[in-house]
């Protein structure tokens, strides 16, 4: 009878743990996560620390949308990070907010090319501006 109270309450435990895990932690609505013979090429996307005005890490209202061509491939938050996998082919990649008026930046890049850095880092400005900048990863 102890024994089984006991892995109720561990059980318990580790559920309440799990559910506790927060909506932001990881980024939403991912598209281009599957590698198969031709999406061959990978790119690496994360975001920084940078909350939008009058945002916390408890209360994201300013998720930065991410685009491939004009697909919506993932909604990102503070810390999240992912891969994408595309086919060799040339694209224009874009970060969305909505947060005040509807800004968008975007950047073209072509997969082609085996010296192409594909490691992106999400931010915003001062304005809440979205922004993407390619990442050195060489030291």
């Amino acid at each position: 009878m102890v024994r089984n109270y006991s892995v109720a309450v561990l059980s318990l435990s580790l559920a309440a743990c799990m559910t506790s895990l927060s909506p932001y932690s990881k980024p939403s609505d991912l598209l281009f996560q599957k590698k198969d013979t031709v999406k061959t090429q990978v790119i690496h996307v994360s975001r920084d620390n940078k909350l939008c005005a009058n945002d916390n890490e408890n209360r994201q209202t300013c998720p930065i949308g991410f685009f491939v061509d004009d697909f919506k491939a993932g909604n990102f938050y503070i810390n999240n990070q992912a891969d994408f996998y595309l086919k060799p082919d040339s694209y224009v990649i874009k970060v969305k907010s909505c947060k005040t008026k509807c800004e968008t930046y975007q950047l073209k890049i072509n997969l082609h090319d085996p010296y192409q850095n594909k490691n992106f880092k999400i931010s915003i400005d001062s304005n809440d501006k979205p922004f993407i900048t390619q990442v050195n990863t060489k030291k």
